[in-house]
Formats: C-alpha cells, sequence, structure tokens
C-alpha cells in the first residue's frame, strides 16, 4: 500500500526527519516525548539562532556575553549554550560540574533574552523554578503572552532603546514590527541609556493565587549579533538590541524556601532501577559524579539495607500503575554517610511503551 501511495511515503520520510531532529535537541527524552512537530521545529529555529549569536560573538572575542545553561541530555548543557567545568576541591567532586549551573543556582531568579519584537531569544531552564513553564515552552514564542495584559506595554516600551517603540499592530497582543536601525542611530552599547530596571508580572503556573508573579528585570539592551536577518530587498540588516536580562520575584523566597529548593533533584532510572542520570543538585547533595552514578549497576545498591524491601514494592506499584507514589528511604552518599529522601518515581513512555523513570 505504502508503494503505491506517494502522499504516505513522503508523511514517512517527514515524521522520519523530524524523529531525528528531536533526537538533536538538547533536551532530556522525558522533555523530548511531549513535544509536537511545530514544537520541535520551532526549538531547533532557535537552537540555530543562538548558536549563531555564540559563533559570532566569540569570533568578536567578546565572552562577556555568554550565558549560563544547565543540564540537557546525556549530561549535556542546556539549551544551545555550552557548560564549564569546575575545579575540585576536598568537599565535593566537582568533575563534570558546570560552572554555569552552579551560576544559575546562585542565582535567586532566571536568565531571559528578549528581541526588540518581543520573541523569547533565550530563557535559563530555571525558569522552570520560579513561573512553572518550561524552557522548551517559551522559547522562540512571544513573551507578551507571558506577560499581565496591564504590563505588555510597559515591556515593550523597555525593548525600544530610546522607550518610545512604534504602535502595536492591533489585535496582535501587545507584538510590534520594530524598525530595525542602523548602528549609527544608536548609542553606543556601553551606554547608559541601554541599562534596564523595571517591575512587570508574568503569568505563573506554580501556587499563586493571582496566577502571575511579579518580577524584577535588571540587564541592558545589546546587540543580537550573528542572526542574518535580511530585507525585503535582499541586502542584509545590521545587528538590533536584545534585552539581556536577570529576572527576579519582587518578593524574595525566605531562608527556609531557598533551603527547601536547594535540596530537591531529579534521577533518571531504567526500569530496573540502574541509575542513567542526575541533574547538577543531586551531584551537590549526594557527592558522586554522573558517571560515578551510573557505571555501579543496579541503583539498589545505594539504598539502605532495611529500606529495599519498602523501596521494591514501590518499585512494582510504579511499573504496575506509572507512579510510585510517595517514598521516604536512605541513600549512600560518597562521603560513606546515609541522606534521607522524600521521592515520587513516574514511568516515562515513549512510542507507547515504558521506558524509563
Amino acid at each position: 500500500w505504502s508503494k503505491s501511495n506517494p502522499s504516505k511515503r513522503h508523511r514517512d520520510r517527514l515524521n522520519g526527519e523530524l524523529d531525528r531532529l528531536t533526537e538533536l535537541l538538547p533536551f532530556s527524552e522525558d522533555i523530548q516525548t511531549r513535544l509536537d512537530k511545530l514544537s520541535v521545529l520551532r526549538l531547533s529555529v532557535g537552537y540555530l539562532k543562538v548558536k549563531s549569536y555564540f559563533k559570532a560573538t566569540l569570533k568578536n572575542g567578546n565572552n562577556s556575553l555568554m550565558l549560563p545553561g544547565g543540564n540537557g541530555q546525556n549530561g549535556n548543557s542546556s539549551l544551545m549554550v555550552p557548560g564549564l567545568n569546575g575545579q575540585n576541591n576536598n568537599c565535593v567532586d566537582m568533575t563534570n560540574f558546570s560552572e554555569g549551573d552552579l551560576l544559575l543556582q546562585a542565582l535567586n531568579g532566571f536568565v531571559i533574552v528578549v528581541t526588540s519584537d518581543g520573541l523569547v531569544f533565550y530563557s535559563s531552564p530555571t525558569i522552570k523554578e520560579y513561573l512553572g513553564f518550561h524552557q522548551s515552552d517559551v522559547v522562540h514564542q512571544s513573551v507578551f503572552d507571558l506577560i499581565h495584559t496591564d504590563d505588555r506595554e510597559l515591556f515593550r516600551q523597555q525593548l525600544h532603546f530610546a522607550l518610545n517603540p512604534p504602535e502595536a499592530v492591533d489585535g496582535a497582543e501587545g507584538c510590534t514590527e520594530n524598525p530595525s536601525y542602523n548602528p549609527d542611530q544608536l548609542p553606543p552599547e556601553n551606554s547608559s541609556f541601554l541599562e534596564r530596571s523595571f517591575v512587570c508580572r508574568f503569568r505563573c503556573l506554580l501556587d499563586n493565587s493571582s496566577g502571575f508573579l511579579a518580577l524584577k528585570f535588571q540587564g541592558r539592551l545589546k546587540y543580537l549579533h550573528g542572526q542574518s536577518v535580511l530585507r525585503d530587498n535582499g541586502t542584509h540588516i545590521q545587528p538590533q538590541l536584545a534585552l539581556f536580562s536577570i529576572a527576579m520575584p519582587v518578593q524574595p523566597s525566605t531562608i527556609v524556601e531557598i533551603r527547601a529548593k536547594m535540596l530537591l533533584f531529579q534521577t533518571k532510572h531504567k526500569l530496573d532501577f540502574t541509575p542513567i542520570g542526575v541533574d547538577g543538585r543531586g551531584k551537590i547533595i549526594l557527592g558522586y559524579s554522573e558517571i560515578e552514578l551510573c557505571m555501579k549497576g543496579s541503583g539498589y545498591q545505594f539504598i539502605h539495607a532495611a529500606d529495599m524491601m519498602y523501596c521494591a514494592d514501590n518499585h512494582l506499584r510504579m511499573i504496575k500503575t506509572g507512579e510510585s507514589g510517595l517514598t521516604v528511604f536512605r541513600l549512600l552518599s560518597k562521603s560513606g554517610g546515609w541522606v534521607w529522601v522524600k521521592s515520587n518515581a513516574k514511568l516515562i513512555f515513549k512510542g507507547g511503551r515504558p521506558e524509563s523513570s
């Protein structure tokens, strides 16, 4: 049937190419499996744009604009940004630790870059901790979809070098087709006119009664190099300004909230509980590098002997129902001590079949 149906052959080839493209995106498998076709294309375009930016920036010898990233699939650094290895110390083995990860965890906020026409050029993965959106949900999407209606005009003004952007297109929800400017029309990049500090309300999916979180944006407008945008007549547009900023909650977290957040970590296992991944916080709390944790075989060897049967029962429950339920047990740290943890494991499906947890 497929031999006599060109449309089906074309769809099959297209789906195969999209599957290969999905696997190339620097996200964990559980994120990749829930991406639709349009999201795969959107994130691929976003990846290439940021890659072009870093290629142009590093070629110019300017390393000050590097953005830190988080852990992606197989321990690779997060979306589009290479990580930097930290140095060893006596307390924790820092091999394969990303300096960018540690810098992001030290921030009480997340990094975001927004183009002059309101597209999210980059967002650090830590946006999820503050707004509940995954990095893949917002990259190369309109920032105005995230902003409170009453604050959209304020944000548009902050994207313009003179704080006077053109009128928004009717029905465009705050988006605008900003005109391009030649460098001689703009102030120098180190000008104080390009510094930005303002407060804006963003949609929040976390426990928040209003559904919005007030964020303070601190940063400046910088040139977005390497984009190769063409005018209608085919000539290249000069690099345009974009907002590079750190977004921080106006209401700071309490010490208890910060400590609780810093003690949360994620691991990934095969169906037999063999570890195959751990995030940056897990490495710090347990002391193992990802290689050390994943090369020792069964994850049960890290569990206290008195807790093994209890964990095995919940492991079987997860295989049958898809979720283990709350499990409290002790894990062996690299220092030889025992760390009490509360966990909830869920099955990850790929192609309709359970693959990992």
